[in-house]
């Protein structure tokens, strides 16, 4: 739980299609956003008083319409981003939710999405930092 109006925790998810493909949002390129025009997780910031997987939930309706109650969701673990690296300091709660229907998201933020299996997606350059570390975690979690 955060005690905190405007949280610097979150709950953020790469979504993950039957198939083994990764599912990321294509942010919007506005100036006035941390990283603009990059690839990263879905997801955003809790706000006061909500736990991790209700934020995770709220998030994920609100970006895509996927109502997460109706799919596995796993932690992957918790990422640091930092101002120097990342644009702002904030620990981000990143989920696994599997079995994702591409044509079940209905994306109202940011410019899209990006599908693809994650060793693909790695070799973009359009990563933010912390997505390819994210997406590098959820390989070795497959490889055991």
């Amino acid at each position: 739980m955060v005690d905190i109006e405007e949280t610097k925790v979150g709950a953020h998810a790469l979504l993950v299609t039957k198939e083994g493909k990764v599912i990321l949002q294509q942010r919007d390129n506005n100036p006035g956003i941390v990283n603009p025009g990059l690839i990263s997780t879905w997801g955003g910031s809790l706000q006061k008083d909500e736990m991790e997987l209700a934020g995770l939930k709220r998030e994920l309706f609100e970006e895509t319409e996927l109502n997460s109650e109706n799919y596995q969701v796993n932690k992957l673990g918790v990422f640091k981003k930092t101002i120097e690296e990342d644009g702002i300091d904030y620990l981000a709660n990143i989920f696994i939710v599997s079995d994702v229907d591409i044509n079940d998201l209905e994306i109202h933020e940011g410019k899209g999405l990006v599908c693809d299996f994650p060793d693909e997606l790695l070799k973009s350059n359009k990563l933010t930092r912390i997505t390819r570390v994210v997406l590098q975690k959820y390989i070795d979690s497959l490889l055991g």
